[in-house]
């Protein structure tokens, strides 16, 4: 077995692995998001939206500090993305066979530089704040399509399995495995997800990998750093010019003479090294530079120019769009009420700058709360993580978005500082809710209700009590919206109102300054007596009012006269 298959196999099974095991409970310093942050492209991307270092993106500099030694071996041997297009496009048929002179340098460079002038429309953009990272990163979209479209394909074929199973485990007195249901989860946006993914792959129908080869932006930075590594291919007179090297070069690297080698390209993938017939070909580092000329960049400076400058306009656009969340004047911030973050994310403008969309957030989150949302943050905020509490709460025990997030939008923060990080305010449609409209008996939101935020009070004209929101008790977790038993839209609803999002200090100074009270239940109430403001079935009579004053006739000029 080649040594290539191997590194990508046990790659690709670290980057799953983790990947699974980004979920509550989160094994404590597991770097779940470890490949994430080996990204160049959300490495410089995120720096540059934000205008300062992240220490986290260590593992993206030490990337391109062994590209600038060794060449693109992180495309070849551990990158997800390339090893998951390398499985897929197996069974994608060739446009035209394979031979030694179609697929050599000069013959395929026709799109590579679409790989610059993308890295370069991604710094543009970044230059005003604004990060496109998720429309490139190679990482944050395969963990995204691993992770929304996927995992919970592969949590309904497990549960499909364990349902058939259980009359074998129950014939061998496994009991239990019998009884065991994997929870499904569900994610939108993750059929496009997916159509982008297969789109990717489909594209090898052209070239194989042609991602990887013109396409991707990370592959781009790392090609600027490996057009002459210290450890390269080099080939020595032994060389019988067979052509085998340059037909089955996964990315064209080799030119028409397989001396000359473009090793910007190059992903180190040693297939030329071990088809060799005369052993002619090695990595290492060359005695003399004669006859291992470095392929050419095809890039002019206008192009880069006009890539850069439409990054910066795409950007401005962006920044001047409706929702967008970066006021330039004095008018105000315009948002969709239930735009509602994750707790710990950072201030809006920031959050989009560093979220990269990568999915890991949504899921790790154990209730399924977390989505991609599609428009309701304008074009800037497409893929990006928001609260769904119709669908489900935000657990009170886990803090794991914040954990597994690699860029910091979500802040990772103790349990305690969670628990105070509002992300709303609950609110009640009176026409929608049981107790209001038709005053029946419905205590479930003060009963599911984990910070006792909602309190039931007796009202002139109704027979049972009503429910009210302590705004400066509510946390806006959703538990309240989510077990609403009204069909359809819930009675109680959680929008942004009084939320608090910080990027630095504590929740817990915060909503002390905000004079709010956040305090979990030791258990949920066990018996809230529905009778306290049942009026035993009388009609309780109204309170005596005073006759409604009489309006004044208004005053007019003399000459004029009122009815």
């Amino acid at each position: 077995m080649r040594i290539q298959r191997v590194c990508q196999g046990v790659s690709l099974g670290v980057f799953l692995g983790l990947l699974t095991l980004a979920t509550y409970p989160l094994v404590e310093g597991l770097p779940v998001d470890l490949l994430l942050r080996m990204d160049p492209v959300v490495a410089l991307g995120t720096v540059v939206a934000e205008r300062a270092w992240v220490l986290a993106f260590l593992p993206a500099l030490i990337v391109l500090l062994v590209s600038a030694v060794a060449g693109r071996v992180f495309c070849g041997h551990v990158c997800p993305m390339g090893t998951t297009l390398d499985i897929l496009q197996s069974q994608v048929p060739r446009k035209e066979k394979p031979s030694a002179k179609n697929n050599a340098f000069p013959a395929t460079a026709a799109y590579r530089s679409l790989k610059y002038l993308l890295l370069a429309v991604i710094v543009g953009a970044a230059v005003l704040g604004v990060s496109l990272v998720h429309v490139g990163s190679p990482i944050s979209l395969v963990t995204r399509f691993y992770g929304i479209a996927v995992y919970p394909l592969l949590l309904m074929a497990g549960d499909w399995g364990l349902f058939q199973a259980s009359p074998i485990f129950s014939g061998l007195g496994l009991h239990g495995l019998a009884l065991t249901e994997l929870t499904q989860k569900v994610f939108s946006t993750n059929l496009l997800v997916s159509a982008l993914f297969v789109g990717i792959a489909l594209l090898a129908w052209v070239q194989p990998r042609f991602w990887c080869r013109n396409l991707c932006p990370a592959g781009g930075l790392m090609a600027l750093l490996s057009r002459m590594p210290l450890i390269r291919r080099t080939v020595d007179d032994s060389c019988t010019r067979c052509g085998r090297c340059a037909k089955a070069c996964p990315t064209g690297a080799i030119e028409d003479d397989p001396h000359r080698t473009a090793h910007q390209e190059c992903i180190v993938c040693l297939k030329c090294e071990e088809l060799c017939p005369e052993s002619a070909i090695s990595f290492s580092r060359p005695r003399s530079e004669i006859g291992t000329p470095v392929g050419k960049i095809d890039l002019t400076r206008r192009s880069v120019m006009f890539a850069a400058g439409s990054g910066i306009v795409t950007g401005g656009l962006l920044r001047t769009s409706l929702l967008q969340p970066r006021p330039l004047g004095k008018e105000p911030m315009l948002r969709s009420e239930d735009l509602v973050r994750a707790p710990g994310s950072v201030p809006e403008p920031l959050f989009l700058s560093r979220c990269i969309r990568c999915g890991e957030c949504m899921k790790a989150c154990p209730t399924n709360t977390l989505q991609p949302t599609w428009l309701k943050a304008g074009l800037e905020g497409i893929f990006s993580p928001v609260m769904v509490p119709r669908l489900a709460a935000c657990a009170v025990n886990c803090n794991v978005c914040g954990k597994v997030c690699p860029t910091g939008a979500i802040r990772d923060v103790g349990l305690v500082e969670k628990r105070h990080a509002k992300v709303g305010t609950a609110w009640i449609v009176h026409q929608n809710c049981l107790a209001w409209e038709q005053d029946k008996k419905c205590l479930v939101c003060d009963e599911v209700c984990p910070y006792d935020a909602v309190e039931f009070r007796p009202v002139p004209g109704k027979r049972n009590g009503v429910p009210f929101v302590l705004a400066h008790k509510c946390v806006g977790c959703g538990w309240c919206e989510c077990k609403c038993p009204v069909t359809g839209a819930a009675a109680i609803r959680v929008n942004i109102i009084g939320e608090i999002r910080i990027e630095t200090g504590s929740y817990v100074e915060k909503a002390k300054e905000y004079g709010m009270i956040f305090q979990v239940r030791d258990k949920p109430k066990e018996q809230l007596a529905p009778e306290t403001f049942d009026f035993h079935g009388a009609t309780p009579e109204p309170p005596p009012q005073s006759p409604a004053p009489q309006p004044k006739k208004p005053e007019v000029p003399p000459g004029f006269i009122t009815d």
